[in-house]
């Protein structure tokens, strides 16, 4: 049974006890109420009038309208009328119903004092009736009190007392019950979080509320995926802590190891003074490239996006590519799809977009031989763009390709290359907080290909694409 049903069931047992004191007592207060209501718009309506009235025997029918058009924001002015001779419309040409006009004509003839309905003559002898919406309601009427035991000889007070008394008594005892039925599971989620707290993640509790189907057993396997979600997570931070210090420990063993021979050979100093400036890069790399993923990773905040032109972009980053490819005599090249406009635009943070392509694309370089081509290209589907790069490497071992985005992996294929094996890691978290994919696949008869997947954008009229800059 739900939760809801649980409570429902519960307060209707409540409810059967008392369901005539309760509805009795409540009309007596909503009538009271509605009683005093009434008294107060009736009053304020009879006011608008008599200033209407005022107004119009000082300035005529305009003098009416005006103080209607100053009180229209009020809802009171809803129900006050004035009707020019025997047309169906007010003053404000609002629509009233014939009858309506010939019942308060008749209660004005009738009544020339009331505050009501009353008619009046302009200037030219023309009939202007005023009245009131409803204006023969009569007040609610004050009902005895229904909280009487038949047959008990007490002053009514008493009544009232005993009556209420049970109901108190008869709540605490069903509020007791259903107190214990929703703390029970609670005190067992309370329980798993104190555990977890303690660093026990493989704390799992839905096992123990097995016996129920409602909010709070599904905030029980909410609670397991969320220790499981956290005990993955920890895994991973450990994972990359061990990475890190493994990274770390050569580049530092290195630097010890040089400035060592800086002591033992200082005439060789500015030779061994550049081989730390490139260690201490290294670091530098190593450390920048850990920051940006970790910000990637554990950040709430998304990228900051705005409307970004693709073709633009993707041509300058080419440009940029193609400077660096050449002293390796390869080419960079793009291949624009015939369909896609040179409006393409995406929902991009531009600065960490140039950076995932340009890891795809140096990527690319350093695994292709000399006098290759890195061909990027763009196509599209219905709702995305799709941009591939495409190089002349070795490609990788299938069954290592769907581990490349993983932080510190490197293939067999990587060689000894230089890197931190965190670029590839890095680009699938910025594509991915782009709403887009990153894919690897081989290519025949060698060589790897990068599919970026980018959900189509059409920006508002009259906004500005940004364009690349990166120079």
């Amino acid at each position: 049974m739900k939760l809801f049903q649980r409570i429902f069931a519960t307060f209707c047992a409540v409810i059967i006890c008392a369901i005539f004191v309760a509805s009795f007592s409540f009309w007596l207060v909503q009538n009271t109420l509605a009683e005093n209501q009434f008294n107060q718009r009736r009053t304020i309506e009879t006011t608008l009038m008599g200033s209407m009235v005022s107004a119009f025997r000082s300035r005529g029918d305009s003098g009416a309208r005006e103080i209607l058009n100053e009180w229209k924001d009020n809802p009171v002015s809803d129900a006050v009328f004035v009707i020019l001779d025997d047309d169906n419309k007010d003053i404000l040409d609002r629509d009233i119903d014939e009858q309506t006009i010939k019942r308060a004509r008749a209660f004005a003839i009738n009544n020339p004092n009331s505050d009501l309905a009353r008619i009046e003559y302009g200037r030219f002898g023309e009939e202007y009736l005023f009245f009131i919406r409803d204006w023969d309601n009569q007040q609610a009427k004050r009902l005895p009190s229904p909280l009487f035991i038949p047959g008990l000889p007490l002053a009514p007070i008493w009544h009232e007392f005993i009556i209420l008394s049970f109901i108190i008594i008869v709540g605490l005892l069903m509020a007791y019950i259903l107190t214990n039925n929703i703390t029970k599971p609670i005190r067992i989620l309370g329980n798993g979080m104190d555990r977890l707290a303690r660093g026990e993640l493989q704390t799992r509790i839905s096992q123990q509320v097995d016996d129920r189907d409602d909010e709070l057993s599904h905030l029980a396997v909410q609670f397991d995926k969320m220790a499981a979600q956290l005990e993955k997570l920890v895994a991973k931070e450990r994972h990359l802590l061990h990475h890190v210090s493994h990274e770390m420990r050569s580049p530092l063993a290195r630097m010890q190891a040089i400035v060592g021979l800086i002591q033992a050979q200082p005439q060789k100093q500015e030779q061994y003074l550049k081989r730390l400036e490139g260690e201490l890069t290294r670091m530098d790399t190593l450390v920048g490239e850990l920051l940006t993923l970790s910000r990637l990773e554990t950040s709430n905040v998304p990228l900051e996006k705005e409307s970004l032109a693709l073709v633009p972009f993707l041509t300058n980053l080419v440009e940029d590519c193609q400077a660096i490819a050449q002293q390796n005599k390869q080419t960079v090249s793009l291949h624009i799809d015939a369909k896609v406009p040179q409006t393409a635009t995406i929902m991009a943070n531009e600065s960490y977009l140039y950076r995932a392509f340009d890891n795809v694309i140096r990527n690319a370089m350093n695994y292709s031989p000399e006098g290759s081509t890195i061909s990027v290209n763009i196509k599209q589907d219905s709702k995305h763009w799709l941009i591939d790069v495409t190089d002349n490497g070795p490609g990788v071992d299938e069954m290592q390709l769907p581990h490349i985005f993983t932080a510190f992996y490197r293939a067999d294929s990587s060689n000894g290359q230089d890197g931190t094996g965190l670029g590839l890691a890095i680009t699938k978290h910025i594509a991915q907080q782009h709403d887009g994919k990153l894919i690897a696949d081989n290519v025949a008869p060698n060589g790897l290909k990068m599919h970026f997947i980018f959900p189509k954008y059409t920006p508002p009229a009259g906004h500005k694409k940004t364009a690349a800059q990166h120079r």
